[in-house]
């Protein structure tokens, strides 16, 4: 999980741009080969619909019900960053 919560820390602490973040997730999580199904993948895979949703051009957002822009995402990303922070201190 420790790649996930720093790359999730990147981007809540705006080290990275969310172009840069959706690019990252989406590469980490689909070679994520370690990722077994349970609570984590879970987590992640709300994060991975998000990212999905993300659209970096407010313009081309037709449905606000379905497309994301980089704040929206910036909120999900910490939303997930507090849920795995959590999980693994248990």
């Amino acid at each position: 999980m420790d790649k996930y919560i720093n790359l999730l820390e990147e981007f809540v602490d705006n080290k990275i741009t969310a172009d840069e973040f959706e690019r990252r997730f989406i590469q980490l999580f689909k070679g994520d080969n370690n990722l077994q199904p349970g609570t984590e993948f879970k987590i992640l895979d709300k994060l991975f619909a998000d990212v999905d949703a993300y659209c970096s051009d407010p313009n081309l957002i037709e449905d606000p019900r379905f497309d994301i822009d980089g704040g929206q995402l910036q909120v999900s990303a910490q939303e997930t960053l507090n849920k795995l922070v959590k999980l693994i201190a248990v």
